[in-house]
């Protein structure tokens, strides 16, 4: 953490904007409208309560191209342009860390920097004077409750402005609090997401020179939808972002301090570990900082294995109470239905890859997730599961086991007959293993596979895949 830290603090130190008169942050980036996660999960600005799993850390670089968005002071300007007109553009970026503490908070670190700016129309007018980062975004997650399909979480977040003679912020401002509360749920594969939050600015006195004055405090809001298109490894993402200020204040432009602006974009899984992101957005209103056209793209790459097999336990049915019987009045028998297996595609469903037993099948359920195969692996079984397969091995030697079936299971990344091959040389690899270190009885033991077809968490983010990447146990013993 360290390494990271002290770099980036000693980059913003020797990157602070110098200002003219006239030429300063007059968006300024704690306004910016479009900021990306830090911890890159579910969607793009709009936070779910989902948090980073502890030790699971998140890098992202996301750019956006932002046309038409600084104000102007003569509203002549405004209205004599012509529509479509490029006025002014602005290339930003930011970078992003994230990183998970426990099992219900993470925190972040964003700095937001420009890259590039044009402006094409002369008189009064706010600019950037120069390129480089213009704050400090530091935020962290609490997750109150939820599970895989949602929940309920709070962020708190600080933007400190490292730019002068800043109008939206004034002289001496201090930083900008932001809480926010969260809420998700998710249906299917379609994920909805509630932010809503105060922002509580710490404004200064009004700069000279200029003809607004510093923003106040302001309600925040944003919604998200996202669709998860397995087969595309994709998720498609809507955002609506929004901010309005508790009091009026003059501008001194033709936009309105309210602002409201939408996107749409993508999300992308190159790989397990690696998403990118692109997109576009719009203003739905005139507002501060929201431009004409928006267009980005991104990246978030995690690293970090959560190793679920540190706490891994058994699960034993409990056993049935015996009831007394009553001879005077016999009860008639009633037939037990299985509950239904989710049906395969037609073309896989075979009698090696489509088991016939009911889900809940086994004395004894035993799990062993992401950490058994490195992605796309099916023969490494890693040195942290070797103990846990000893463990088991002995177990079931103890017990005197009938029956052991092994069912592989993956992530949603590949083809679906891919997966559906890909979980049963897995769950073939944990068999070998059972059989030729442990010496366990191979006619015992059988394997079964459903690829991507059973997930238990969401295949859209890096953590949900890791633990969709499982192998169950169902362990039959022999009844004496």
């Amino acid at each position: 953490m360290r390494r990271i830290v002290r770099p980036a603090l000693s980059g913003v130190v020797a990157t602070l904007l110098i200002s003219e008169p006239l030429l300063a942050n007059v968006t300024g980036n704690d306004l910016q409208n479009f900021n990306a996660t830090t911890n890159g999960l579910d969607f793009v600005t709009v936070h779910s309560s989902e948090t980073l799993f502890p030790g699971i850390a998140n890098f992202g670089l996301f750019a956006n191209l932002a046309i038409n968005t600084l104000p102007r002071y003569d509203d002549s300007i405004e209205k004599e342009t012509e529509l479509g007109k490029v006025r002014d553009s602005i290339l930003a970026a930011d970078f992003n860390f994230g990183l998970g503490l426990t099992k219900k908070l993470d925190i972040g670190l964003s700095l937001p920097f420009i890259i590039n700016q044009e402006v094409n129309t002369q008189g009064a007018r706010g600019e950037f004077s120069d390129t480089g980062i213009t704050e400090v975004r530091a935020n962290a997650k609490y997750r109150f409750t939820g599970n895989q399909d949602g929940g309920i979480a709070a962020v708190l977040s600080t933007n400190y402005n490292l730019v002068e003679n800043n109008p939206y912020s004034g002289s001496g401002a201090g930083p900008t609090i932001n809480f926010e509360l969260v809420f998700d749920t998710t249906f299917d594969r379609t994920a909805f997401g509630f932010n809503l939050g105060f922002r509580k600015r710490n404004k200064g006195e009004a700069i000279q020179g200029f003809p607004i004055e510093p923003l106040g405090d302001q309600f925040i809001a944003s919604l998200a939808v996202s669709q998860l298109i397995t087969s595309l490894d994709t998720k498609l993402i809507a955002e609506i972002f929004t901010s309005t200020p508790v009091e009026d204040t003059a501008t001194g432009s033709a936009r309105s301090v309210s602002a409201i602006e939408g996107i749409l974009g993508a999300k992308y899984d190159l790989r397990q570990d690696v998403a990118l992101h692109f997109g576009m957005g719009s203003e739905l209103t005139h507002g501060t900082s929201s431009p004409d056209l928006r267009l980005y793209t991104g990246i978030n790459f995690v690293t970090g294995r959560r190793d679920h097999n540190k706490k891994i336990k058994l699960v034993r049915k409990p056993k049935p109470v015996p009831k007394k019987s009553s001879p005077a009045i016999p009860k008639p028998s009633t037939k037990v239905v299985a509950p239904p297996i989710p049906a395969l595609p037609p073309e896989l469903m075979s009698q090696d890859n489509y088991p016939p037993e009911p889900p809940g099948v086994g004395d004894e359920v035993f799990v062993l997730r992401d950490v058994n195969f490195a992605f796309d692996s099916a023969n490494r079984v890693l040195p942290g599961a070797k103990g846990v397969l000893n463990a088991l091995a002995n177990h079931l030697r103890a017990r005197g086991f009938e029956q052991v079936i092994i069912e592989g299971h993956t992530d949603s990344i590949g083809s679906e007959s891919y997966n559906i091959d890909l979980g049963r040389r897995r769950a073939e690899t944990i068999k070998s293993y059972l059989v030729d270190s442990e010496k366990l009885d191979g006619s015992r033991i059988r394997v079964l596979t459903y690829g991507e077809f059973r997930p238990i968490a969401d295949n859209g983010n890096y953590q949900g895949r890791q633990l969709n990447r499982r192998v169950v146990f169902r362990i039959i013993f022999s009844k004496k």
